[in-house]
């Protein structure tokens, strides 16, 4: 099991995420706005467009939060496809559910609660697979990408928007402030002292870099994986397609 060295279990683990999230839920799109410097909605769409998903298409959202990844699916499918989002939390969910109440989200949209580890769909259901700022955070993302590719049709891609490690030596250093002066500012700011984006910023720091992520890619049978770094290797999207 991938569990981080922090907690003793999977479930600990779950249940440490789910407190987190309720936690931040109602500042979560805000927050993203600040830490990503406004870039986190272009992000998305990069990730759709790198993902090959076909107007019409079906796509799954995994670990979807407030909706983000999914609006930006729902704006490359169109009024003829149809996204599914899941996710675990709650609290995060019914944000999603009233951005999309409001007209802020396409009504092509179904939000669903679920377990990223173990997705509640059949197989070959749909064309792409998405997960964006997740995989760090579930307690075994190795299965999460087997579920994601087990529901994904034969030529479909598998697709993950994750945080990286920084390439170029000048980003190398920005990021080193960014996670140790901006993050704990902003966590004393949002949430007090030692609050969850200070977590958040640790668990980045621990994951994988984007080429052994990409070997993950590959060793749970993906095909032609590729991965693009973004914003100087900070954030990264990796991509492998179903054969």
């Amino acid at each position: 099991m991938a569990v981080s060295g922090q907690f003793r279990s999977a479930a600990e683990k779950e249940r440490f995420i789910q407190a987190t999230f309720s936690t931040i839920a109602g500042c979560y799109d805000g927050m993203n706005r600040v830490m990503t410097f406004s870039l986190d909605r272009r992000w998305r769409r990069y990730t759709v467009q790198l993902s090959g998903m076909p107007a019409g298409g079906r796509a799954l959202d995994v670990c979807c939060g407030t909706g983000e990844l999914a609006r930006a699916l729902a704006e490359r499918t169109g009024p003829a496809g149809r996204v599914t989002g899941l996710d675990f939390n709650r609290e995060m969910l019914q944000i999603a559910k009233r951005k999309q109440e409001q007209g802020l989200l396409a009504d092509s949209i179904d939000f669903v609660q679920g377990n990223a580890m173990a997705l509640p769909f059949p197989d070959n259901q749909f064309d792409t697979a998405t997960i964006g700022f997740g995989l760090r955070n579930v307690p075994d993302y190795r299965q999460v990408l087997r579920e994601m590719r087990r529901v994904v049709r034969p030529g479909g891609t598998v697709v993950s928007l994750e945080t990286g490690k920084p390439t170029l030596p000048v980003f190398k250093s920005l990021h080193g402030l960014y996670v140790g002066l901006f993050v704990p500012l902003i966590d004393r700011l949002a949430a007090g002292k030692n609050g969850p984006y200070a977590w958040l910023a640790s668990s980045a720091e621990a994951f994988l870099p984007q080429e052994a992520l990409a070997q993950v890619f590959r060793e749970i049978g993906l095909d032609n994986v590729f991965f693009r770094n973004i914003f100087g290797g900070a954030a990264a999207v990796h991509v492998g397609v179903k054969s």
